[in-house]
């Protein structure tokens, strides 16, 4: 199947398409998120790679949790392209896609939260290469989250933002400067589709994990 992918929960802005089994992937970093910016990627990926988007079957979007602004703008773009195409919409954690990219089988994937904060989730990598998670994906500060026996790395901005708040739990192997891709959101979205896991495009909305994230500036 040929998908498109978008992911926007960090200072990495990225679009990613699959298209006859070949992957193409675009993007920004340290950019505002933006549908502007989205689309214009898209544009740009495609008329490199002289794709039409009318081959899509499906498109998948980073639903979070992270940056408050990112997440609406990936779900609006996901849900405007899915409703002028009639496409179902796969909505992917961007937390599991940070951790689909570490070399590890046994992954703590934290976003900074602001407010002295991480979302983070644990995930294991299954056979398929694919990872899974284990356990609810969460907002804590960082000296509440313990690391269950077997984490062998740690990635993503939360990490390198309160490396020294961590307790003795995190593991030795860590990635920095790391953030979730479009590339990995495609990845695991192609697992989801098949399973069934996808919607249409009203239900395309993002997942903030803090409940009053929408008092919050990212």
């Amino acid at each position: 199947m040929n998908l498109l992918a978008i992911e926007t929960a960090s200072a990495f802005v990225s679009v990613a398409v699959k298209i006859d089994g070949v992957v193409h992937e675009a993007g920004l970093r340290d950019v505002a998120a933006r549908a502007e910016t989205v689309l214009d990627l898209l544009r740009a990926l495609c008329a490199d790679i002289r794709c039409d988007l009318g081959v899509i079957d499906a498109i998948a979007f980073g639903r979070g949790p992270g940056s408050f602004t990112g997440l609406r703008v990936a779900a609006a773009v996901a849900q405007g392209l899915a409703y002028a195409r009639r496409l179902p919409v796969v909505p992917i954690s961007s937390l599991a896609a940070l951790a689909q990219e570490a070399p590890g089988q046994q992954v703590l994937a934290a976003l900074d939260a602001r407010r002295d904060e991480v979302y983070y989730g644990f995930y294991r990598r299954e056979a398929t290469g694919l990872v899974q998670a284990y356990g609810a994906e969460q907002v804590a500060a960082p000296e509440q989250v313990v690391c269950p026996a077997g984490t062998d790395c740690a990635v993503g901005s939360g990490i390198d933002h309160y490396l020294d708040r961590f307790g003795k739990t995190l593991p030795k192997s860590r990635v920095f400067g790391h953030s979730p891709t479009a590339r990995a959101v495609l990845a695991l979205a192609e697992d989801a589709y098949q399973r069934g896991a996808f919607v249409q495009a009203c239900a395309a909305v993002p997942v903030y994990v803090r409940d009053d994230v929408a008092q919050i500036r990212s």
